[in-house]
């Protein structure tokens, strides 16, 4: 069994409740001990392997998957392995031995490719097919079409005429309408979803023929809410594809939008990078989305990108946004640095820095510190990532109490995004005609769709465009926000009088930042969602035509839905101690409850093998007199959707 973890509690410690042995209960007739747990409590205890069978000395029990022998009466839950067994509710297990709310990124569902193998057939697609896969590769998948003609590295699969993906999140219904959904597939899929909060998915539809087709199911949501979902795809004779459409009541099958889906990032490792095909967090190539990649790795040693990533196709003009959140042990002064070839900035909880953040500003040493104090428990990091042209490299290196200066390990980092920097797209690759002199009125205008979510507001933005013009003097460029409750958005002229360009096919791009005063700060501030247009448009008649030919919008947002679940829970599998116990000498744990949340331990004791008879109640802080041959526990967790709480080490002892 490992040794439980020290967490710096923001809260009380837990008292610890302990009896003496038999022999000295004799002596003591009976009298309770009470020990106040010191800063950590790490209780002291021996194994014995399992014999033959599992076998182990009397009033002991094989303890799995440790495969230890224990006392009957004693039961601990200190490893991922222990807590794994268990019903989670909006709940996640740390892989270091912990449980915290379930944490998300939104914008999409988990994508885990296997290349080379089809896992499910015709008449079999259970999901338990893939429970101990490795997959080659995972992505966000933000609700495009998969096929076998598209370049799918970044799920990891490289030769596509073998190929599994499966998808899991979370996709938001409305109780208010029926809802359909679609798979249309070549060769096996199927669909399977949940009621919120728990894991109890039903199978909705199915496709398994050997030819592609569709499958539709209606189903009514019976409340409102984040309903969990999974989907299996297998493709073995080269024809692959998948899409999934949904509708709302009698609307139209449509593909799943930002709004609607999220990603539980709090179960998996590394961090998530997002390639964008332009410098400066400039888009996707065309109606492709930017790329988002998984990356279950450290970060971020060395690189030179040897193999540019995917979501470019060259060696210069594009960026990269590395996300994720960082868990300390020890709370105290964290230094991130960050050295790149082009541009890079970062930032490490509320501390942000940069160094060579510009379009075309090439620097073959562009370092940045950023030095920040950090909370025991997860905090945000961002690396941002600009090349211009020539080498590429970046490095990225944390240290501080937890860490010598190195690269930020694998294991203390988790794609979660941060909630008051998430990105929101919108793009336009249509050519349009600026009329020669048309003005203000007249104008190409590309229209830039964004779903955004309610509550969610532009703390900043960046905006790319392409234009062909004889006479740049003469482009003016206005950008509008949408409107609300019928009002028109605000437009407000952001390229004037500049010849900076000369003539030609040129891309242009602009930063709003946080705190932008004049008139541009009036783009910022109100929803993301609704449709962003850009106006191009000339100020001068010469008898020459210009055209705006690409326009892509990247929002920095706040105020979005929460990212930490506000409730959860774990439930323990009902502990069976073969006899009736008399007593609950204990129920201890390690805690760490940051302001705003909340951890409550319960016990019941029951007769019955489903625990079905018996009442929770407050996990004792006396030893608690009982007759029962079953006790169960749970945990329970509030957060304000901000900060989250943690427990590990949780130990009962019974007699």
């Amino acid at each position: 069994m490992s040794r439980r973890r020290c967490l710096r509690a923001s809260g009380p410690r837990k008292q610890v409740v302990m009896r003496p042995s038999n022999h000295a209960r004799v002596a003591l007739l009976g009298m309770v001990v009470v020990v106040v747990a010191p800063a950590c409590f790490h209780p002291v205890f021996d194994h014995t392997t399992c014999g033959p069978d599992d076998s182990c000395p009397e009033d002991m029990v094989c303890v799995e998957p440790e495969h230890v022998c224990e006392s009957k009466f004693d039961r601990r839950f200190d490893t991922a392995a222990d807590f794994a067994v268990g019903q989670l509710a909006n709940m996640s297990v740390d892989p270091r031995g912990a449980l915290t709310p379930a944490a998300y990124t939104y914008g999409g569902l988990v994508a885990h490719g296997l290349d080379g193998t089809a896992v499910w057939q015709p008449g079999s697609t259970d999901w338990g097919a893939v429970a101990d896969a490795t997959p080659s590769g995972a992505g966000l998948w933000r609700g495009d079409a998969i096929a076998n003609t598209l370049d799918l590295d970044y799920l990891g699969l490289s030769s596509k005429a073998i190929m599994t993906i499966w998808l899991q999140g979370e996709v938001w219904l409305d109780a208010s309408a029926p809802e359909t959904f679609s798979v249309q597939a070549n060769d096996v899929a199927f669909l399977d979803l949940a009621s919120p909060g728990t894991a109890d998915y039903v199978r909705l539809v199915e496709s398994v023929n050997d030819v592609e087709s569709t499958g539709d199911a209606a189903f009514r949501p019976p409340m409102t809410g984040w309903y969990p979902i999974r989907v299996g795809f297998s493709d073995s004779d080269n024809l692959g594809s998948l899409q999934l459409l949904h509708a709302d009541g009698d609307g139209p099958l449509v593909a799943w939008t930002r709004d609607r889906m999220r990603a539980r990032a709090s179960d998996l490792n590394g961090a998530l990078r997002t390639v964008f095909y332009q410098q400066m967090l400039g888009g996707g190539n065309g109606a492709v989305p930017p790329i988002a990649h998984f990356e279950d790795a450290d970060l971020l040693a060395m690189t030179t990108f040897p193999t540019v990533p995917q979501g470019t196709e060259l060696n210069v003009d594009w960026s990269a946004r590395y996300v994720a959140q960082l868990y300390v042990e020890q709370a105290g002064s964290y230094t991130l640095s960050i050295t790149s070839d082009d541009g890079n900035r970062g930032r490490l909880a509320a501390v942000a820095g940069e160094t060579s953040w510009a379009r075309d500003r090439e620097n073959g040493n562009a370092a940045t510190e950023v030095a920040a104090m950090l909370r025991a428990g997860w905090n945000d990091l961002t690396v941002d990532y600009n090349q211009v042209g020539g080498p590429r490299a970046l490095q990225v290196q944390l240290v501080g109490p937890d860490f010598a200066k190195g690269a930020v390990p694998r294991d203390r980092l988790r794609p979660v995004e941060p909630a008051d920097d998430r990105l929101a797209y919108g793009s336009d690759d249509t050519n349009y005609t600026v009329p020669d002199g048309g003005g203000a009125a007249n104008a190409g205008i590309a229209s830039m769709p964004v779903a955004g979510f309610p509550g969610e507001t532009v703390a900043s933005l960046d905006i790319l465009y392409e234009v062909i013009s004889p006479h740049w003097e003469q482009i003016r460029v206005d950008l509008e926000s949408p409107g609300t409750g019928g009002a028109a958005g605000e437009r407000v002229t952001i390229r004037e009088d500049d010849n900076s360009l000369g003539e030609g096919d040129h891309i242009a791009q602009l930063t709003i930042r946080a705190g932008q005063t004049g008139p541009l700060a009036t783009l910022l501030g109100g929803p993301a969602n609704g449709t962003w247009k850009l106006h191009v448009y000339e100020d001068a008649t010469d008898t020459s035509t210009s055209s705006l030919n690409v326009a892509k919008l990247t929002l920095h947002t706040t105020a979005g839905p929460v990212r930490i679940a506000p409730t959860s829970s774990w439930t323990s599998a009902v502990q069976d101690f073969g006899n009736d116990v008399d007593w609950i000498e204990s129920v201890t744990w390690d805690e760490r409850v940051p302001d705003g949340t909340s951890v409550r331990v319960l016990v019941r004791s029951c007769r019955q093998m489903d625990c079905s008879d018996g009442e929770w109640m407050p996990a004792p802080s006396t030893a608690t007199r009982i007759t029962a041959r079953y006790v169960q526990l749970q945990v329970e967790m509030t957060s304000d959707g901000v900060a989250e709480p943690e427990l590990s080490g949780l130990h009962l002892e019974t007699r």
